[in-house]
This record gives structure tokens, C-alpha cells and sequence, in this order.
């Protein structure tokens, strides 16, 4: 199975964005689906090259009756590629409710976080997710909806560091047609999701009609939105790393208050006054990602025209403080997140 081509192109997809240097044990997000399927089978033929060992983990989040028929399709392919299995449950209603978010946004975190607890007990460095090429064009034209930033029309990065993790997704070169392709090929079965099918989500109205309405102007768009994600992701870590000294020399302090100073943030150009008040927030928060593009930027002409005592306040649980000599970023309790606007990462 190895020289299958999407073998192949997973391959040449982990080489380039050096996903993977050979020998590590990697945790593989497994929800008995179709891409997940393909990136435990495609992982486990070159697990030999790669040294790779591989531990499936499959996480149940209560909202469908048949959940149970997906973990015990996650176990039985895990089964029959060899790999330890790991499965846990947890109530993603509730914990949305309680949160004040959204589903995805509550089944993501509680993901993410069964992941990270499974390669903590095992030891693995790494997690792999079946992200694909459409789900890249879907995350960035739901981000371009919501009037993201650059960080946000950079889509889902190949390779991001997870709280000492790193988080790898060897299919997101890869379109899901190729995947049924390789199911097909290979005679392997998947389970179909009914919520995939629930137009009340925006990242099934993106897929399921507005994508398909943009493929009447252009066949290839969702390469094209691939690209646009890829090169804004370039650009804008290029603009990171030569306006770093520029960003660190405004900000003062670290953990729980971070200070700006005032002059020096106005001189900066518009671009690393967002900089700088992100990496403030990320300080603070330990993650700039739960601030959206909309309120970096509500922050930044407040603080640029705000009088010594304004306040401005964002979800994610960060008070921004104009003082007479300098501007505070401090963590607060946060009080419930707002649905919808860009909860899939910072999107500056």
C-alpha cells in the first residue's frame, strides 16, 4: 500500500512542511469517518519508512444516537491496523451550554484536549488530525465571511505547536475526492456523519451550497482558496519575524499584565500595533487565538484615541487599561465567549 499514490503524496506532504524527522509516536485523531480512516491507513503503510508508532484515539461527544457505531468503528480499524486504541466520552452539549459557545467550538476544545491527555499517557510528541485540502478551502472562506485578518485567511497551518505537542495534518494537500478514491481502492469502509448534512452549521452551508455556487465561476476554487491560505500563512509569518524587535520593544512585563508604551505604539505602523497588542494578549492569556480580528482591532483605535481611564474589554477574558503612561493588558475572568465570530483561531 505504500506506493499507492496518496501514499505518495502524503509522503511528499510530511517532507515539506517536515511534519515528521522518523521515530516518533504519534497519536492519530480517529472518528471512523472517511479522512480519518485514510490518515490511520495511509500512516500505518509508511510506518515502517517513517518508524512511526502509531496510537489511535477516538473521542465520543454525545450529540448523536449513533455515536457508539462510530467508536466501535474507530476500535475495530484500529484493531485492524495494529495500533493501541484509546477512546473517552464526554457531554459537548452541556459544556457548550455551560461555556456559552458554540458545539463546534466546545467539541473542539474537548478534542483537542482528550488528544493531548492520551499523548501525555502514552509519551507521544505528536497528534495527527485528518484535516483535508477542503477543509482548508472551507475554514478560509467561512473565515473571509466573517471578516477575518491575515492570521484567519491563513487557514489551518500543516504543523502547529499544541501546549508542548505538535499537531501535524498529513492530508491537508489532499482532496477529499482522492481520499474516496483511496477508500475505494482499498475496499475500506467509513462512517458517514448525519451532522455533516445539518444546514443550521455554517461550515456545512460553506461546503454544501455556497461552495458549489463559487465552483460555477470557478471549477478550481477550492485550490484557489488552498493557495490563498498557504501564501497568506508565508506572508504573514514573514512579517512576524522581521517585525518581532520592532513588537517586543513597546511591550513591558509578562504573566498575568503586560504594559504598552503609548508613544511608542503610535509610531508603529497599523500592521504591528495588531502585532503587538496580540502578542500582549497571547502573554496574558497564554493563547492570542481566542481574540478575533474585530476586536484587536476595536482595541487598537481605542487605544490610539482613548483617554487615560478607558476600558475596553474582549471574549476571551482580556481587559485592556489606559493609563496616563501606559496602556495594560491583564487576564480577567472571562464570561462566556461569543458564537460565531472566528472561534477557530485567531483570524488577525
Amino acid at each position: 500500500m505504500a506506493r499507492d499514490p496518496l501514499a505518495a503524496q502524503v509522503r511528499e506532504t510530511i517532507r515539506s512542511h517536515a511534519m515528521l524527522a522518523g521515530g516518533e509516536r504519534v497519536v492519530v485523531a480517529v472518528s471512523g469517518g472517511p479522512d480519518s480512516t485514510a490518515l490511520l491507513s495511509v500512516l500505518a503503510a509508511l510506518r515502517d519508512e517513517l518508524r512511526l508508532e502509531l496510537h489511535a484515539a477516538h473521542l465520543n461527544h454525545g450529540l448523536r444516537p449513533e455515536a457508539p457505531l462510530d467508536a466501535a468503528a474507530a476500535a475495530g480499524m484500529a484493531a485492524s491496523f495494529g495500533c493501541p486504541y484509546h477512546e473517552a466520552a464526554e457531554d459537548v452539549a452541556a459544556a457548550a451550554a455551560r461555556g456559552r459557545r458554540s458545539i463546534e467550538d466546545a467539541g473542539r476544545e474537548a478534542r483537542y484536549r482528550f488528544l493531548a491527555g492520551v499523548a501525555g499517557a502514552v509519551q507521544a510528541a505528536v497528534i495527527a488530525t485528518g484535516h483535508t485540502r477542503d477543509d482548508q478551502a472551507e475554514t478560509v472562506l467561512m473565515r473571509l465571511l466573517r471578516g477575518s485578518g491575515p492570521r484567519g485567511l491563513a487557514g489551518i497551518p500543516p504543523v502547529r505547536p499544541h501546549g508542548g505537542l505538535r499537531v501535524i495534518r498529513p492530508l491537508i494537500e489532499t482532496p477529499r475526492a482522492e481520499i474516496a478514491a483511496y477508500l475505494a481502492r482499498h475496499r475500506l469502509g467509513a462512517r458517514e456523519d448525519s451532522s455533516n448534512r445539518d444546514l443550521n452549521a455554517l461550515r456545512n452551508r460553506v461546503r454544501l451550497v455556497l461552495l458549489p455556487i463559487l465552483e460555477g465561476y470557478n471549477p478550481d476554487v477550492r485550490r484557489a482558496l488552498a493557495r490563498l491560505a498557504d501564501v497568506t500563512r508565508d506572508e504573514a509569518d514573514a512579517l512576524d519575524a522581521l517585525s518581532a524587535s520592532e513588537v517586543e520593544a513597546v511591550l513591558h512585563g509578562k504573566g498575568a499584565s503586560v504594559q504598552i508604551s503609548p508613544g511608542a505604539f503610535a509610531r508603529l505602523p497599523v500592521a504591528l500595533q495588531r502585532r503587538a497588542l496580540r502578542e500582549a494578549i497571547r502573554r496574558v492569556r497564554g493563547n492570542g487565538a481566542l481574540v478575533a480580528f474585530v476586536h484587536i482591532e476595536e482595541a487598537r483605535l481605542g487605544v490610539l484615541g482613548g483617554r487615560a481611564g478607558a476600558v475596553w474589554e474582549a471574549p476571551g477574558g482580556v481587559r485592556i487599561f489606559r493609563r496616563p503612561d501606559a496602556i495594560e493588558v491583564t487576564a480577567v475572568p472571562d464570561r462566556g465567549r461569543e458564537s460565531g465570530g472566528g472561534r477557530e483561531g485567531y483570524d488577525g
